[in-house]
């Protein structure tokens, strides 16, 4: 995912800002997106002896506490599984549609 950082010396005009934003989105390789995420959620599992699927669970279930990191990988392992999720259903829309073309 692309990241931008402005500082009140550099911040972009509303125009701009779109701008930027539409070019960093139609540059997103959604594949690469969510092989970053994974790789950072598996950095996670290491350091905290779980996987992301156990931690949300004990997450949601108030076992883990409210500290920032806790809250963003909460976040980031919620859109891996978006992002995942996504990308499976629009494979298998490709998949029938193919299959209908070949019909």
């Amino acid at each position: 995912m692309s990241a931008f950082e402005f500082t009140n010396e550099n911040l972009p005009s509303s125009e701009e800002f779109r701008q930027l934003f539409s070019h960093a989105d139609e540059n997103e390789d959604p594949l690469e997106e969510l092989l970053r995420l994974e790789r950072g959620l598996a950095i996670l599992e290491a350091e905290h002896g779980l996987t992301s699927a156990e931690f949300l669970t004990r997450y949601q279930m108030g076992e883990m506490g409210d500290d920032i990191a806790y809250v963003s990988w909460a976040g980031r392992y919620r859109l891996y599984l978006n992002l995942k999720r996504a990308i499976s259903d629009s494979l298998r829309w490709l998949v029938a549609v193919s299959d209908l073309s070949l019909s």
